[in-house]
């Protein structure tokens, strides 16, 4: 498991550390994409919350015996307001007009599952991809 926050790396450093975990535990992943969800999810609770606080937990498991492993990325933050999308949210119809909105329909493309989930502090953010 890797884990990092924002009392401890930048989210350009949580970058290249996840990019490390990637690369040692996961080397079927699509990176691209890993690499996407967590500076969307990182770079969002930096922007909207009023402390900027966040924390990630990224996690490999494979002790299923099928063959099928579980990438597992969460990011916390003490928001409780949760990601809206615009009403005209698709990228074929979407105006890139920097009003933004195009965040969790970006990380629902991108990964395989992915909830928001309230906590007791604020809400957390998890995408998975299944991995052979």
């Amino acid at each position: 498991m890797f884990t990092s926050d924002s009392d401890t790396a930048s989210p350009a450093d949580a970058r290249k550390l996840a990019l490390s975990y990637l690369h040692h535990h996961c080397p079927d992943v699509d990176e691209d994409a890993v690499q996407i969800v967590l500076s969307e999810l990182v770079t969002n609770a930096v922007r909207h919350t009023v402390t900027g606080f966040w924390s990630l937990d990224l996690q490999y498991d494979n002790s299923h015996g099928d063959g099928i492993g579980l990438l597992t990325l969460r990011v916390h933050d003490r928001d409780i307001q949760l990601p809206r999308q615009r009403n005209d949210s698709s990228f074929g119809g979407h105006p890139l007009d920097g009003r933004g909105g195009l965040g969790l329909l970006l990380v629902e493309k991108l990964a395989d599952e992915v909830s928001v989930d309230r906590t007791r502090d604020g809400k957390t953010i998890t995408a998975q991809w299944k991995l052979r």
